[in-house]
This record gives structure tokens, sequence and C-alpha cells, in this order.
């Protein structure tokens, strides 16, 4: 793999994350130039067994953790990349919105990080494993909220 193709990917990666994280939620839409129809995603909070296999998922999974999470700070932290995969280590202050694993919301300012590998092909994310540090955020969530 060439520079420029980590590059390109690289690049990919950021848009996506600077389109799902943004304050407009239609900018989700940019799954459908960065995303490859046929998707794989792993670890993801609220489908059976964390998986789903296609785009119309992912932007659905973006718009009830957007409802979740309202007021977002998205700060990627850091990135790597080595061949068809990139990484990147990712913090969120939010403000708590709407449920979230059965959690009323209760207006709580919470900070929470994550980390998401992606594999592409031909510079469209084809496969995502995602790791939110759940018991992070579940603990800034409070005991009386999960009541």
């Amino acid at each position: 793999m060439t520079t420029n193709e980590i590059e390109r990917n690289k690049a990919t990666v950021a848009r996506f994350l600077a389109g799902t994280h943004s304050a407009d939620i239609e900018a989700v839409s940019v799954i459908d130039e960065t995303v490859v129809p046929h998707i794989r995603c792993h670890g993801f909070p609220g489908f059976p067994g964390g998986e789903f296999a296609d785009r119309d998922s992912y932007k659905a999974f973006f718009r009830v953790f957007r409802q979740s999470f309202s007021d977002m700070d998205f700060t990627t932290l850091h990135t790597v990349a080595a061949g068809d995969y990139v990484s990147a280590h990712w913090s969120i202050e939010a403000t708590h919105s709407g449920s979230f694993q059965g959690i009323a919301p209760d207006g709580r300012r919470v900070v929470f990080d994550g980390v998401a590998l992606y594999r592409l092909e031909d510079g469209r994310i084809a496969e995502t494993w995602l790791r939110i540090n759940e018991p992070m955020l579940i603990a800034q969530l409070g005991v009386s909220a999960a009541a």
C-alpha cells in the first residue's frame, strides 16, 4: 500500500468522523460517501450482539446516539494508519439528553472516550470495530439515573 493510499484512508476516516459527530444530524449522510454498502460493524450498543451490516443501520446508530447525547464536543485524540486500517482514539463531552442503555436522561454533562478501528476498501470504510468506555460513561450517569 502506498503512502498516498494510507493518507486517503486517514482522510476518509476524518471526514466520516466529522460528519457523524457534527452538530447537524443530517450530516450522517456522509456515510453514503465514505462507507461501502456491505459494511460490517462490531461492538455497537443497541444492536443484537453489537453487530450490523448495512449503511442504514450505521446512520440509525448515530441518530439514536445523537438523541441520547446532545450538545456534543467530539475530539479525535490520536489517529494511526497502517495498510488498510485506521484507528482513532476519541473523546466526547456531551449532555445526556435521551435514554441510553435504559437510563433515563437527566441533563448531566458527561465525558467519555473510546477507540474505533476501521478497515477500508478502495478508500471507503468496509468494517468497524467500536469500543466505547461504557464503565466511565455509566459511572457519570449515576446510580439514581439507573433506578
